[in-house]
C-alpha cells in the first residue's frame, strides 16, 4: 500500500481530458428592475408550486395506513409516494377479489332461486299425488309415505 506522501509525489504527471467547449461566466452586472420583478415572480410561483405539492404529499400520507408524517422523523416524500403506490395496488387487488366474490354470491343466489322453484314444483306435485291417492282410497298420514 502506498503512503499519502508517495501518492502525492508520483513521478508521472496526471493527464486530464481536454475541455471540449469553453465555459462562459455569467456577467454579474446590475440587473434591471424588470428582471428583478420577473425573477421574484418566478420564485414566488415556484415556491407556491412546491408548497402545493408538499401539502398534497402530507395529505396523501394521512390517507395511507402506517404512513403518517411525524414532525420529528418526517417521512420522506419518496417513501410516502412508495407506500401510496403499494396501498393503491393492495386496494386494487382487494377490489378485484371483492368483485369475484360478488359474482360468486350472485351465482349462488341464482342457484338458490332455482332450487326454491324446484322445491315449489315438487311440493305442488306432491300435493297432486296425495290428492290422487286419496281419490283411490289410499289413506295418507301427514309427511309419512304410504306403503
Amino acid at each position: 500500500m502506498m503512503s499519502p506522501s508517495e501518492v502525492l509525489q508520483t513521478a508521472s504527471p496526471r493527464t486530464i481530458a481536454p475541455r471540449t467547449h469553453t465555459y462562459t461566466t455569467k456577467v454579474e452586472g446590475p440587473r434591471a428592475p424588470r428582471d428583478e420583478r420577473r425573477r421574484a415572480q418566478h420564485n414566488e410561483v415556484e415556491r407556491r408550486r412546491r408548497d402545493k405539492i408538499n401539502n398534497w404529499i402530507v395529505t396523501l400520507s394521512k390517507l395511507i395506513p402506517d404512513c403518517s408524517v411525524d414532525t420529528r422523523t418526517g417521512a420522506s416524500k419518496g417513501g410516502i409516494l412508495s407506500k401510496a403506490c403499494d396501498y393503491i395496488q393492495e386496494l386494487r387487488q382487494n377490489n378485484q377479489r371483492l368483485q369475484e366474490s360478488y359474482k360468486e354470491v350472485e351465482r349462488v343466489e341464482m342457484d338458490n332461486e332455482l332450487l326454491r322453484q324446484q322445491i315449489e314444483e315438487l311440493k305442488n306435485e306432491n300435493a297432486l299425488l296425495r290428492a290422487q291417492l286419496q281419490q283411490h282410497g289410499v289413506e295418507v298420514n301427514g309427511d309419512e309415505t304410504p306403503q
